[in-house]
């Protein structure tokens, strides 16, 4: 069977675009490769997604990526998760159906290193069940979003 391909887009690709990537490609890697990137880069990571996601047993080893690295590269779905991400790449040059599916960013979250983990851990939970349904509905051709 063919494997789909999606990249996720957000602003620095340090919290949401590299949970849903990792998120993918840990749970439905039968049926897709995912990949993300964002249009402005961060220097890192955010520390809190590696451990939020080792938390339900997915494996994390990415770093952020530049948008245009992917170009021209070819995939079937293309997910921006931030409106940032949506106004600045209102037309993604390259291949794809873009849709947009916006979830809060757990990296601006301030107060406790609790607040701050709750923040991450709703994201990823969000992500567990929303991600697998899009996806599905787009293999289906029942995405109208």
């Amino acid at each position: 069977m063919k494997k789909h391909r999606v990249l996720f887009l957000c602003t620095g690709n340090s919290c949401r675009s590299q949970m849903a990537e990792a998120i993918v490609n840990a749970r439905a890697s039968d049926r897709w490769e995912a990949f993300s990137a964002g249009v402005r880069p961060a220097a890192a990571v955010h520390p809190l997604v590696p451990r939020v996601l080792s938390e339900s047993g997915i494996p994390f080893a990415g770093e952020p990526k530049n948008a245009d690295r992917f170009r021209s590269t070819s995939f079937d779905l293309v997910v921006t998760l931030c409106d940032s991400a949506r106004q600045e790449c209102p037309v993604w040059l390259g291949s794809g159906r873009r849709v947009h599916h916006e979830y809060p960013d757990p990296g601006l979250v301030e107060g406790t290193e609790v607040e701050k983990l709750t923040a991450f851990r709703n994201t990823r939970d969000d992500m567990l069940s929303e991600i697998p349904y899009l996806l599905e509905k787009h293999r289906a051709g029942k995405l109208d979003i």
